[in-house]
Order: structure tokens, then sequence, then C-alpha cells
């Protein structure tokens, strides 16, 4: 990430801060998240000669603002004081020592506000940072922003101590469209239970054909003959798979999985769920990769079906079914 927010700021001397609560690069722990919103125990040796103050800062510049996200802001922290016990930064400011306080965050808030990336934003960063001021107070009003503790600081820091901590809230982990579907569910079923109608439906254009019996329960097999080359992505060309059923509801619900010929298998799940409606079957197509391995994470780019390709797929059944049974069409 190229947003580095000290990149303008005035050139400081260093020295360290450190935290019972997180280590510096790691992950927040769930207190110091959203819904806890528990400030982080924090120590700090070596400040320069001639600080005569600290403040306290938690940013994060991955926010999608424009602004980043000041999350927490201690201001007039004696100079006597080098640490902060974990939930100092409360509504109250019960652990601050006397003369701090505290300004609002970005939530407006005069406390401090837990981690809460948006889902699949990928990971934010979160800068924990102690300032060492050559001022006992730096003259912030108590409800100015942490922007302008920042300002009035600029031309008083001594030192500046750092600790980064990382958040990220996963995206969603599946997909699911409807269409209704002029055909009773029976019909819509029997379709989806018997291996050659999943060739039939496909969408992709790499299934060339499937042996085996129609499934009828949990833990039934078949083979599904694949030919990567319909879609020249990776060099597999032909090979065959075993799709595996996971769930099966008679009328109502059908799932599974796919095995390769080398496990560990990937574990994604696809399913139709079937529900009556007023001119037919209210069909659901869902595609689940929510138990994928890491090792399979990091072996390709999750989900492999897109949300387009199972809307083609209904439409590809209902036109299946009209074909066979054109009278429940």
């Amino acid at each position: 990430m190229s947003n580095d927010p000290f990149a303008r700021l005035p050139e400081a001397a260093t020295f360290t801060v450190s935290s019972t609560s997180v280590r510096d690069g790691a992950a927040w722990a769930p207190e110091q998240l959203s819904g806890k919103d528990v400030s982080p125990q924090l120590t700090w040796t070596g400040a320069p000669e001639g600080t005569k103050s600290y403040a306290v800062t938690v940013y994060d510049p991955d926010a999608p603002t424009g602004s980043g996200f000041w999350h927490w802001a201690v201001a007039d922290i004696p100079a006597t004081c080098t640490e902060l016990p974990e939930g100092a930064g409360d509504d109250t400011g019960s652990g601050l020592p006397e003369g701090a306080f505290q300004l609002p965050n970005d939530a407006r808030l005069a406390r401090f506000a837990g981690a809460a990336p948006p889902a699949g934003h990928g990971p934010h960063r979160y800068y924990v940072v102690v300032h060492a001021l050559d001022v006992e107070s730096i003259g912030v009003p108590a409800e100015g922003t942490p922007a302008l503790l920042g300002f009035l600081m600029s031309g008083h820091i001594l030192g500046r101590a750092v600790l980064m901590a990382t958040a990220e809230t996963p995206g969603r982990e599946s997909i699911e469209v409807s269409r209704l579907v002029p055909a009773p569910a029976d019909a819509v079923f029997a379709l989806l239970t018997d291996p050659s109608g999943h060739v039939a439906i496909d969408s992709s254009g790499m299934l060339m054909g499937a042996e085996g019996a129609v499934v009828t329960r949990p833990g039934d097999r078949f083979v599904v003959h694949m030919d990567r080359e319909a879609l020249g992505d990776v060099a597999l060309g032909r090979y065959d798979v075993e799709v595996v059923i996971t769930k099966l509801v008679p009328g109502e619900e059908i799932a599974w999985t796919v095995e390769g010929r080398v496990g560990p298998h990937a574990g994604h799940v696809f399913g139709y769920r079937l529900a009556p409606a007023d001119g037919g079957t209210l069909v659901t197509s869902y595609y689940d990769w929510s138990e994928v391995s890491a090792e399979w994470r990091a072996r390709v780019r999750f989900p492999v079906v897109s949300e387009s390709s199972l809307k083609a797929t209904l439409g590809i059944l209902e036109r299946s079914l009209r074909r066979t049974s054109p009278a429940g069409a």
C-alpha cells in the first residue's frame, strides 16, 4: 500500500512503543474491534530529551473516505506517564492520567472506536502513534478533531513511536440467484438429480459428459468429463471429476461438491433450492466457497463461478425443461 500517513509530516526522532494487546504488524484482537471498542494497552520508552507531554492517536489510512478514519486521539498526556492500560479509552477515559483528555474521533465520540473495515475491502492498517511533544499542553480544544490535533502538533513533535495493527472483514463468500421457471418442482428436481442433466444445463462449456446413476441421497457420486479448453484459462486439457452430493431433499434442495484426481479437495459447494410459486417453481442457484481451505485460496482466485454464470445456468435449465416437457412449460 502506498498511502503513507507520515509521508508529508515533519521528520522526528523515533522511540519505542509496545503493547500487550497486539504485536506490531499483527491483527487486532477481538477486543479492539468495533462492538467491543476496548483501547489497546500501550507502553513506551526512549522518548527524546526535552519531552514535556505526549499525545496518542490511532488512525486508519485505508478507510474508504478520502481522508482515512481517526479511531482515537488523546492529548496532554503528562511527560511522567509512559503507559496506558487496556481500556483506558472508554467513555469516561477512566484509565487516562490526570490532565489528559480524549478528542472526538471520526464517529464523533470522545473515546476509542474499534476497527470495522468494510466487508471485502481488504486489509486495513491501524497506526498507533505516541507523539513526544515539547510543550506541556498542545492547546487543542476538547471538541477539536484529531486532524486539528495533528496540525497543532506539527511544530512541536520531538519524537514519534509507531506500532501498526491490522484488521480485515471478509467479503461475501457465497453467491445466489433466482429465477421463476414455468415448470413443476418435481420436473426441475428430476433434471438436477440426473448426471446428464448437469451437462445439459452447464453454461461454461466445460462439461462434455457424465456417467452414473440418478442420485437419491447425500453421499451419492457420479463422474463428469471436463474439458478446460472451453475456458482457455488453464492448460488442464481433458480430465474427470467426481460430483459428490452433500445435501438432497426431494423436490426442495440439492447440493454437491467436486473432487478431482488429487486431494485435498477445494470444498466449494454448488446447489439449488426449489420453492413452489405462482406460474411454476422459484429456482435459486447458489455457490458457496466459505469452506475452501487456505491452500486452495492461495492457488486459485475464488469465486471460480460468477453471478452471471449462475444466471445463465438458470436460463439454460428453463430451456432444457421446455424441450423435454413442453406441456409443463
